[in-house]
């Protein structure tokens, strides 16, 4: 007991002794120093991104897809990857190759059910639900109006306009209601020659499925491009989302306004590039029919940038507003709070009308 009564004393001492507290002081500098430089020696930011952008053909249109990311990417399997994305889409949705999903349903002259591809399937279920919201203003099955007029993969330039009777023929071989989806993926048609044309929306859903195999990739920070149509993912470079030029109706240098795109989609419809020649009068028709009337749209909206969070819905709207007009379409924006932008030609002059979600959104910056 009194040796163990000394240690404790001796301990003590030593504790509290001016040498035992210089020592104490001392190591809490080392330590203190230590991990000052063990943290200036190690990393303390991140790699900077770096930007790699691959380009190429397809759809009969060029694409573009951009990627910021910090590690090392294998450039040709990236590449490859989305080629082979972009031939899988097209063998489905094209109307226009012998091989494709879509050619093959249109061929198909019976009323008997058919068993369609499961991304054909949800297309047109999407593209039924644009259609009902458009008030009809969105319709796929304008196929035989679109052949009729010289637009589709087996007309060629008119030498006359479709008279009234031949239009109102047509139009009966359309709608929306004589497709019908059924369980298991099955789709009959009420009258066997009723076809199907998704260039208001596929290119949007190829998109869209590119942007799924950046996912796949790991990416976070990307921008896929088709044919103009553009959706962006991440904040871009300068962290305030990916610069893109909206199509503007004009020439020069009037012909395009950037914005900034985050997590968004973009897609433009317009009348003042893919006119052909009407005729019948000293005018030029436009590619655009109304599914309604099934002639070309004739009011003086000539561009529509429509945003959406999938390039489908985008794309499908820039065709369904313009379809609508001025007027309507900006109406039906407002309705259902869509960021639009609408630009119309009046006595020789642009007009620019914004709809009140695309004025909340971008209006501080590009007014």
């Amino acid at each position: 007991m009194e040796s163990q009564g000394l240690s404790k004393l001796y301990f003590i001492r030593i504790r509290s002794s001016p040498l035992f507290l210089l020592l104490k002081r001392i190591l809490a500098i080392v330590l203190t120093l230590l991990i000052c430089l063990s943290g200036c020696t190690g990393p303390t930011h991140p790699a900077e991104p770096s930007l790699t952008e691959l380009k190429g053909q397809s759809l009969g249109t060029t694409w573009t897809v951009k990627v910021l990311n910090s590690t090392d990417i294998d450039l040709e399997e990236l590449r490859t990857d989305i080629i082979r994305k972009l031939e899988e889409c097209d063998k489905i949705f094209s109307h226009w190759r012998p091989d494709a999903e879509l050619y093959q349903f249109n061929s198909a002259l019976t009323t008997t059910p058919i068993s369609i591809h499961p991304q054909l399937v949800d297309l047109l279920k999407h593209s039924k639900w644009i259609h009902q919201q458009s008030g009809g203003a969105f319709d796929p099955t304008l196929a035989p109006i679109v052949n009729l007029w010289g637009f589709g993969p087996v007309g060629q330039t008119r030498s006359t306009i479709p008279t009234q009777k031949q239009i109102d023929e047509t139009l009966s071989l359309t709608g929306m209601q004589h497709i019908e989806l059924l369980p298991k993926g099955l789709v009959r048609k009420n009258f066997p020659s009723l076809q199907l044309d998704f260039s208001g929306s596929a290119k949007g859903e190829i998109i869209d499925q590119v942007c799924i195999l950046l996912q796949g990739w790991n990416f976070n920070n990307f921008l896929v491009e088709i044919g103009g149509e553009v959706r962006a993912y991440g904040k871009g470079r300068k962290g305030k989302g990916w610069t893109v030029g909206l199509e503007n109706g004009g020439t020069g240098k009037d012909s395009l306004i950037p914005v900034n795109l985050r997590n968004y989609a973009v897609a433009t419809s317009g009348t003042y590039q893919l006119n052909k020649p009407n005729p019948d009068a000293n005018r030029s028709a436009s590619h655009l029919l109304d599914p309604r009337i099934g002639k070309p749209v004739e009011h003086d909206l000539i561009a529509v940038n429509a945003f959406a969070p999938t390039a489908r819905d985008a794309d499908a709207w820039a065709t369904a507003l313009m379809i609508l007009g001025p007027v309507k379409g900006l109406k039906k924006a407002a309705e259902l709070d869509m960021v639009a932008r609408f630009c119309s030609i009046q006595n020789g002059r642009i007009k620019i009308s914004l709809s009140t979600a695309y004025q909340r959104l971008y209006s501080p910056i590009n007014p």
